[in-house]
């Protein structure tokens, strides 16, 4: 009996000593944002105490593996998928928080730009050529994030992925070569950026001089490599996409290049001991939107399987054991101090200047110094939104001597001329067509030559403009410029269901030089002084005369000004803030001879006289979420503008040269005598209703008080609009009414793209 009882708990011992011993390896597919449902998987897993020893993922899945292998907890994934700073990110552009405002405040707004760049000569031809992206997804704060993600968990495993709080793994695959590639040891967060770079949409990197993209490409489900390589118990498979073939027709262009590309993959792992937890998730490659749902569905589908999985694994860990795990790696983490920044290449004064903005706000401070992640990223990412360079993956190496992160930045010079086309799309006389080409380069300073065509029957603008920048951590800037432009509204439609009586014919032309010296006193704000000298002409009807009449103002302009923006859009903006002051002094000569019109012309239908005066004018718009989710937005605009403008010899001429009010962009098509005046102060109210993503309905009320115009003080002008912003410009549907008591003057519009209007040589 005694020998019996032995024999059953020597069986139990091994039995438990088996479940005791028992691995399991965790094993996640790509998919893009489709791979967030792995989170949810590995919260059901943690939550029913299901060991998970090992860990391979490729893609999306080898970004949410490398983070549990680094020590990341659920919560913090969670948190960063519900952020939407990964949408951000996969957009392609920098934040624009990162942008300098002088830069984009006279920069048109287009719809395409084509780079063509120093070493775009075709070899056969010797031609210069287009330079098409080399990917549509601009990697460049993604490669950031990845550093500040994995940088201290690599340094801590020193290289080896089999030293992280779970051992991992991840697949690229060679481009050259056409292979799946694992990826087991070296810089953790280089490896995870070649496992997730998609074909067209992300840049490929290159490790130990092999170019390479994202591993779906040939091995979407590394469950072998777990298998050849730690040879787990039992294996769950967490998969977010189908695992069948699936038919091609009526699929994204991305779903059929995929296809083109990527071989199928091997999902068939050992039955006996393998669990496969697995759903076909409705979205987008690149739509992280849906986040919340995603994670969800892999919470819930694991826990479908949870009976299953069970039944095959014994062995549990509780949660206590999970964040002792987790303490004890990340005890181990470097302090995010950085050290050295090395700059690759560039020429020596290119290298100056990239270095120095690298040290923004420690050039004159370098007691302040080491630099932090955080303002490594910072001043990172301020260069490339700023400078005109392009960057391959930046390398963060643990410096054991000096305890920091040295950096390595390879960066490259970007294309030197751009051809950038664009315009306005209208069912008014308010069509345009624009091309603009703009050639530069920086050294010392940066050098940019503009020449800007924009083209149309009610509005025509020419303009050639340089610029010299001194680069640095506030720029200063010299603008000099010619320019051209012509309003015209004596012909078109404007779009009127109505009659119309307070719009009338005009022609104005606009003829001058402009000198400015301004400087980025911040990111989002600038202070210039600008001198314009240049020629006015005014066309229009006078009683009494025949024919049209002429006025020509041959004047001298100074005007200095502050600006910031934090408006998110150019054009119907839904959140940020606006404010410009301006103060303007105006000299020169008012001309009118219109004997060639008149019968008998008197001495009066020739004048000439000195004009001048000075005004001000300041300008406050906002717009803030009502509801913090973005479905609700309202915003207001308060304009006041006070000058001294004299009477010019006719009343038209007078009006065309006073500053005009124009809040609605149909208010800048057309001439209404009643929103110009020498004084005035205007407000608007705009609140945006969302309807669904991108596309938003908006209610805009504004009110002019003004001196007694048609024998009122106040006028009205408002309008109702559809908005849709597609990737190269907004689509609008606007039904415009301008005064409120009579049924006359309402318009119906629709425009799509960005309406180009050049700058003033009397300012405003």
């Amino acid at each position: 009996m005694k020998r019996f009882s032995s024999i059953i708990i020597t069986i139990l011992l091994l039995v438990a000593q088996e479940a005791m011993s028992q691995s399991v390896g965790v094993v996640m597919s790509g998919g893009g944002a489709k791979g967030l449902y792995h989170i949810g998987v590995l919260r059901a897993l943690e939550e029913n105490g299901i060991p998970i020893d090992y860990v391979a993922g490729t893609s999306m899945g080898s970004i949410v593996g490398g983070m549990y292998a680094a020590g990341y907890t659920i919560e913090e994934m969670e948190a960063l998928a519900l952020s939407g700073d990964l949408d951000r990110w996969v957009s392609g552009g920098i934040d624009d928080k990162y942008k300098y405002f002088y830069m984009q405040r006279d920069r048109i707004s287009n719809m395409i730009t084509l780079p063509i760049g120093p070493d775009s000569r075709d070899e056969e031809s010797g031609r210069r050529r287009v330079i098409l992206p080399g990917s549509i997804v601009s990697s460049a704060e993604i490669d950031l994030v990845l550093n500040s993600l994995f940088a201290q968990a690599s340094s801590a495993a020193k290289g080896d992925f089999n030293n992280l709080m779970i051992p991992f793994r991840c697949m690229a695959t060679d481009m050259v070569e056409h292979r799946a590639v694992e990826l087991s040891s070296g810089d953790l967060a280089l490896a995870i950026r070649a496992s997730m770079a998609l074909p067209v949409a992300f840049p490929p990197v290159e490790i130990d001089s092999v170019l390479m993209c994202d591993g779906g490409c040939y091995d979407n489900f590394p469950w072998r490599s777990l298998e050849d390589n730690f040879h787990p118990d039992i294996l769950i498979g967490a998969c977010c996409v189908d695992i069948k073939p699936k038919s091609l027709k009526n699929s994204s262009v991305v779903d059929q290049l995929m296809s083109l590309i990527t071989k199928p993959t091997d999902f068939d792992m050992p039955a006996d001991r393998s669990v496969l937890i697995q759903r076909a998730v409705d979205a987008s490659t690149l739509d992280f939107k849906h986040a919340a749902e995603i994670m969800a569905a892999g919470y819930n589908d694991a826990l479908d399987a949870m009976p299953e999985i069970k039944a095959m694994v014994a062995r549990r860990v509780t949660t206590e054991e999970y964040d002792r795990r987790r303490r004890e790696f990340i005890a181990r983490f470097p302090k995010p101090l950085m050290g050295e920044i090395e700059i690759l290449g560039l020429n020596d004064n290119q290298t100056r200047i990239a270095h120095d903005m690298m040290y923004i706000g420690h050039n004159k401070a370098k007691d302040t110094l080491p630099l932090t992640g955080d303002e490594v990223s910072d001043n990172y990412l301020t260069m490339l939104a700023n400078v005109p360079v392009k960057s391959d993956f930046p390398v963060f190496r643990y410096n054991d001597n000096t305890e920091r992160f040295d950096i390595t930045l390879p960066l490259s010079v970007k294309p030197n001329f751009d051809i950038a086309i664009g315009g306005n799309i209208s069912s008014t006389a308010f069509n345009q067509a624009y091309i603009g080409l703009e050639y530069g380069w920086w050294s010392r300073v940066g050098q940019t030559f503009n020449l800007d065509i924009l083209l149309g029957p009610v509005y025509t603008m020419a303009r050639l403009k340089g610029r010299t920048t001194l680069i640095h951590d506030a720029p200063i800037y010299f603008d000099y410029s010619y320019n051209f432009n012509i309003h015209n509204t004596l012909k078109g439609n404007f779009g009127n269901l109505t009659q119309v009586d307070n719009a009338e014919q005009m022609r104005m032309m606009e003829n001058f030089l402009s000198f400015s010296v301004g400087s980025a006193i911040k990111r989002k704000a600038v202070a210039d002084l600008t001198i314009n000298g240049g020629r006015n002409s005014y066309s229009y009807e006078m009683a009494g005369y025949p024919k049209r009449q002429y006025t020509h103002f041959s004047f001298l302009s100074t005007g200095i000004s502050l600006e910031r923006t934090s408006l998110n859009k150019p054009l119907f903006p839904t959140l940020g803030s606006h404010l410009m002051a301006s103060g303007i002094y105006v000299y020169g000569l008012d001309e009118r001879d219109s004997r060639a019109g008149v019968i008998n012309p008197e001495p009066e239908d020739r004048f000439s006289r000195i004009r001048q005066w000075w005004g001000a004018k300041v300008m406050w718009e906002q717009y803030f979420d009502i509801t913090s989710s973005g479905v609700l937005s309202c915003g207001y605009a308060i304009e006041g503008v006070y000058t001294n403008h004299p009477s010019f010899d006719s009343r038209e001429a007078t009006l065309l040269s006073s500053p005009q009010y124009a809040p609605l962009l149909h208010s800048r098509m057309i001439y209404m005598p009643e929103f110009r005046a020498n004084r005035y102060l205007g407000i608007g109210l705009m609140p945006t209703v969302r309807i669904i993503d991108n596309l938003y309905a908006r209610v805009s009320v504004y009110a002019m008080l003004r001196d007694k115009f048609a024998g009122e003080y106040v006028h009205y002008m408002s309008d109702l609009s559809v908005i849709y912003h597609t990737p190269i410009g907004p689509v609008s549907l606007a039904l415009t009414k301008y005064d409120f008591d009579s049924s006359k003057n309402l318009y119906l519009t629709f425009n799509f793209g960005y309406a180009i209007f050049g700058r003033k040589g009397l300012f405003f």
